[in-house]
Parts: C-alpha cells; sequence; structure tokens
C-alpha cells in the first residue's frame, strides 16, 4: 500500500486563516482611518501656526497682510505671498505658496483674526474670557472687523 503525500492545505485551514486575516484587518481598518485623520490634524495645527508666524513677521518688516474682508481673505494674502520693497528686509519674501486648498480651508479653524493680528489657537476655538481685556474683542468674543467665535 502507497502512502499518500499530502501537501495541500485543507478546506478548513484556508477557512481558519481567512477569518483570522478578516479579524486583523477589521481591527486595523479604523486604527489606520483614525492615523490619517490625526495626521491631517497636526499638518492643519502646523500650518496655522506658520501662518501666523508669517504674518507677524511680515508685519515686523513693513509687510501687511491683514484683509479688511476677514480670515480667508488673509490666509489668501499670505499663501500668494509678498516680497518687501524697502528696509532692512527688502527683497525678503514672506508667504506659504506651498499650501493647497484643502489645506488652507483646514487652517482656518485654528486662526483667529482681530483687527491688528492673527492669532493660533491650539484647541480650534477662542475662549472670550482669555480675550476680555482685548478692545478688539467684544462679548460673547465677537471681533471687530467682522469676524466672529467658532
Amino acid at each position: 500500500m502507497r502512502k499518500k503525500n499530502n501537501q495541500a492545505f485543507s478546506l478548513v485551514e484556508m477557512l481558519s486563516v481567512i477569518a483570522v486575516i478578516g479579524i486583523i484587518s477589521a481591527i486595523a481598518v479604523p486604527s489606520i482611518g483614525r492615523i490619517n485623520d490625526s495626521a491631517r490634524e497636526a499638518a492643519a495645527k502646523r500650518n496655522a501656526q506658520n501662518i501666523a508666524s508669517v504674518i507677524t513677521s511680515a508685519q515686523a518688516a513693513g509687510l501687511d497682510f491683514l484683509a479688511p474682508q476677514g480670515l480667508p481673505q488673509t490666509v489668501a494674502n499670505v499663501v500668494q505671498g509678498g516680497t518687501v520693497s524697502e528696509g532692512v528686509f527688502a527683497g525678503a519674501f514672506f508667504g506659504v505658496p506651498s499650501l493647497s486648498a484643502t489645506e488652507i480651508d483646514a487652517v482656518q479653524s485654528y486662526l483667529w483674526q482681530t483687527d491688528t493680528q492673527v492669532l493660533y489657537m491650539e484647541g480650534g476655538s477662542f475662549d472670550p474670557i482669555l480675550m476680555e481685556g482685548d478692545p478688539n474683542v467684544g462679548p460673547g468674543g465677537a471681533v471687530s472687523g467682522g469676524i466672529s467665535s467658532n
């Protein structure tokens, strides 16, 4: 009698492997989505910090990006950028031209514009109590110039 050589997997073994892979993917896929979301949020915060920093630096150099139309136009001005025409920083470029439209939309929830500056907000919302002494902030956190709190 010849002995049969079994080198193939049985149906039960194959189904077991497929079930384990399915369980692992059911656990991993939502985690990957959360990782992507937190990476996008971190990038938006970093870009918002960069924009606020560029605006402050540009103002010190004599270049004003603040738009009376509000934060969306101010951010658009920073993305377009500008070059200082005179003074110590003559010829220096200030701006963040590499932002995409999606990134521009995302940063606006982390920025706050007053009449004189743009502030970065870590949490994405601004606490009016912290701004109580600021003459640009009115009741309920409304900022003069048409920008209001989220």
